[in-house]
């Protein structure tokens, strides 16, 4: 968790807090499309309609479809700022009962014997009970206050005492980073040259600028650089990292000022959870075996 909530391109030191499982999104995908697709296809629904409420439970052709299938893409849609209505609720119904038809006649073709679609639906499955089994892990860690506490100051000691904000030229090699430092050292202008030579997308079209960065964040080598300039100063040499060479420039630093305990609570207890759920994985991987 970054408690400075600043994000660099060329910071290169930090680590992911915590388990990164793939999520899927393929049967939810297939049923819903996005929302403007619905309403673009959404049967009209009558005035008096709109006031009744709108069962999620559907039987198709003696297939019951549970109600807990539509409240799944319901919760789906009220995450994505959706909200609730009729309308949404008949858009759902109507998008179940159009795929328990193209399902059921898809059984009847033997679609669901074919290598590729019973490979889909077994990815399906898996990622399904992955996911499940990921949230349960998160959801029975256990985390104390103290572990909190700890792991805040942890956090709160690498982002070290000051904040930058740099501007820079990210290019692919040396040579190319020499010509873009003389064409600054000549007079031209080092926000037009990032905007024409710069590889880094998060920073290319604000002239090279970078947001404000803690020290802790930087990459080692350009926390070097950074440390030894002051503001308004431009680096005599270019900088290589693991993302590419760095033409720099030094535009502010102040005193970093952290984020309150209460502030990034929620965000931390979460980090610790999502390390313990790696070490669960991480056993399991450790017994499992592979061939």
């Amino acid at each position: 968790v970054d408690l400075s909530g600043n994000f660099l391109n060329m910071n290169t030191n930090a680590s992911p807090a915590g388990l990164r499982l793939a999520q899927l999104s393929v049967v939810l995908g297939i049923a819903l499309g996005c929302a403007g697709a619905w309403a673009q296809g959404a049967p009209t629904v009558p005035a008096a309609a709109e006031a009744a409420p709108v069962s999620l439970a559907v039987k198709v052709n003696g297939q019951t479809l549970s109600a807990e299938r539509g409240e799944l893409l319901l919760r789906e849609q009220l995450a994505r700022g959706v909200p609730d209505s009729p309308q949404l609720r008949n858009v759902i119904r109507e998008t179940l009962i159009n795929q328990a038809v193209m399902a059921q006649d898809a059984q009847k073709q033997a679609l669901d014997k074919l290598p590729v679609v019973k490979a889909r639906l077994e990815l399906v499955e898996q990622n399904t009970l992955a996911q499940a089994w990921q949230q349960k892990a998160m959801d029975d860690a256990q985390i104390a206050d103290a572990d909190i506490q700890t792991e805040y100051e942890a956090q709160v000691k690498a982002l070290g005492t000051q904040e930058f904000r740099l501007r820079h030229v990210l290019v692919a090699d040396e040579k190319q980073a020499q010509q873009v430092l003389a064409k600054i050292k000549g007079g031209a202008k080092f926000d037009q040259l990032a905007q024409e030579s710069s590889r880094d997308p998060g920073t290319r079209e604000k002239g090279g600028l970078s947001d404000w960065v803690a020290e802790g964040r930087l990459a080692p080598a350009i926390r070097q650089v950074v440390d030894g300039l002051k503001a308004g100063q431009l680096a005599a040499q270019p900088v290589q990292t693991p993302a590419g060479w760095q033409v720099l420039r030094l535009e502010e630093k102040r005193t970093l000022t952290p984020p309150t305990l209460e502030s990034v609570k929620p965000q931390v207890r979460q980090a610790l959870a999502q390390r313990q759920a790696q070490a669960k994985l991480a056993a399991l991987r450790s017994g499992a075996k592979v061939e």
